[in-house]
């Protein structure tokens, strides 16, 4: 349950906001576009195809400490087809999506355990990136999971869930 008034006001509120910060926005949906245009699940080479698809994500997949993208490149290296698998499964829309992202999450897990060359200390597949995977896949649907704002927004619309940082 949530206050609905509260609500209409900060739905209100951000499309005041969002014209004069559309020039601050507008890269995620040029990601969006670029993504869809270039991935291919089934491409040949999936390494390449899977970071010319990502070229345009900048900090959405990558930031300080902070690799998603980094780590499915090395992943991809050393097995593309564990990789390729994952991403079939994440975006199985038949399955259920918080079975699909802790999936994800142990694969990525899996993986980084098995091939770790001294460096991987964490895969860097985190709600946030599973979630921006999700949003590039299928933008009418998903939307880039952040864990402060969620809490905010649910604060300030009373809502009875507030997420718990780290919580799943």
């Amino acid at each position: 349950m949530f206050n609905d008034e509260k609500l209409s006001a900060v739905i209100t509120a951000y499309k005041e906001y969002f014209p004069n910060h559309w020039k601050d926005e507008k890269y995620k949906w040029e990601a969006i576009a670029h993504f869809q245009k270039y991935w291919d699940i089934n491409a040949e080479n999936f390494l390449d195809m899977f970071m010319t698809a990502t070229d345009k994500t900048y900090n959405l997949l990558a930031n300080m400490n902070n690799y998603p993208r980094g780590m499915i490149k090395s992943f991809a290296g050393v097995d593309s087809e564990v990789v390729r698998i994952m991403f079939m499964d994440l975006f199985d829309e038949s399955k259920e999506l918080a079975g699909r992202i802790g999936q994800f999450m142990e694969s990525a897990e899996e993986l980084r355990i098995k091939y770790d060359d001294g460096t991987w200390r964490q895969h860097y597949q985190t709600p946030n990136a599973i979630t921006t995977y999700l949003w590039l896949r299928y933008p009418d649907k998903y939307y880039i999971y952040k864990y402060s704002e969620v809490r905010a927004i649910a604060k300030t619309i009373e809502s009875d869930f507030i997420p718990k940082k780290g919580g799943e």
